[in-house]
């Protein structure tokens, strides 16, 4: 896959999980289900029976054992690092979109894939769909948390004064 870690494309953000719980985790079992690290607080709680701390993560527990009509599912994953002048991401179960040197250049082009038929992101489609775009950019905007103790954006720094 493109990238490497710390990188926002798949090569960086993708990660495989095995699991074995004999008798609850079916032998054999493939999942293509998006989660990230926010959904193991959740999973963890259900497992010992206490309730999990508000966050935006789901139990994986239902996809674990097999049950995938009840999993909770994400609309999209939203990935940011500041490092390398700044990068974000989003991701649902279709399409990726990824901006880059973001801290610098808050307007700096989306680049967009489609993972069903570009797994590998080679193939930027921004172009071929400006209302996807669009709607990644508000995802982006709306999932953005200013940080108090690092300035990551013009944005970010203009709010400050």
């Amino acid at each position: 896959l493109k990238g490497r870690k710390r990188d926002l494309y798949d090569g960086g953000i993708r990660v495989p999980m095995i699991a074995w719980w004999p008798g609850q985790v079916p032998a054999g079992a493939v999942s293509d289900h998006l989660s990230g690290f926010q959904d193991w607080m959740p999973t963890f709680c259900q497992l010992t029976g206490i309730e999990a701390p508000k966050n935006d993560g789901f139990s994986l527990l239902p996809t674990l054992q097999g049950n995938t009509e009840t999993q909770s599912r994400h609309d999209y994953l939203y990935f940011e690092f500041y490092e390398g002048g700044g990068k974000q991401a989003i991701v649902n179960d279709r399409w990726k979109a990824v901006r880059l040197n973001w801290n610098e250049h808050p307007d700096a082009p989306l680049e967009l894939y489609d993972l069903q038929t570009d797994p590998a992101e080679e193939h930027n489609i921004a172009a071929q769909h400006p209302d996807l775009v669009k709607t990644m950019l508000a995802r982006m905007e709306e999932s953005h948390t200013p940080h108090s103790g690092v300035t990551l954006s013009p944005k970010d720094r203009a709010a400050k004064k």
